[in-house]
């Protein structure tokens, strides 16, 4: 009859700890997310660094309607590619502008975070959170990106066929 061998320790916790990220805390941003890039990245891992969980609220396409801005990507497709981003832990759509104190009671969230393009706008979150802007990154945004492409006169493509028939569910959107 063989032995069973000795297990090893458990790993300390500092192993599994993110350094950067403060503890316990809950943070919520918003936004369209449309045409993702760098500067999209980079404020996702800015905002992951605030707390230890990030709710990213993408806008749909009926909220982005009453704002009147029309997103290149489909909402569906915005929420899966911010959905697929390290730094994000959970996905919900953003309906309509009054939404955020709920979600904010809802989900227990110790920050709110938006690019300082917001400045101001939701300081009134104030007495059920801290709210904060951060910096946008600078050279890099979706007007930019959409001058840059409209400048390029290049043919638009048909993406629908490469869209998967099934998409399984995830954890991360709620």
């Amino acid at each position: 009859m063989s032995e069973t061998p000795p297990r090893a320790p458990a790993p300390s916790k500092e192993l599994f700890e993110t350094p950067g990220r403060a503890a316990s805390r809950k943070v919520i941003t918003y936004g369209t997310f449309d045409l993702f890039h760098v500067g999209h990245v980079r404020l996702l891992q800015r905002l992951a660094d605030l707390g230890d969980h990030l709710t990213v609220c993408v806008s749909t396409d009926a909220f982005n309607a009453i704002k009147g801005k029309h997103a290149t990507i489909s909402y569906e497709d915005r929420a899966e590619i911010v959905e697929a981003c390290s730094y994000v832990d959970c996905v919900l759509p953003e309906n309509d502008w009054q939404q955020k104190r709920g979600d904010i009671i809802a989900h227990g969230i110790d920050i709110f975070a938006m690019g300082d393009d917001w400045i101001g706008k939701f300081d009134h979150l104030s007495d059920l959170c801290e709210v904060v802007y951060l910096p946008r990154t600078e050279e890099i945004s979706t007007t930019s990106l959409r001058a840059y492409l409209g400048a390029q006169e290049a043919p638009k493509a048909d993406v629908s066929a490469y869209r998967p028939k099934h998409r399984t569910s995830s954890s991360k959107v709620a």
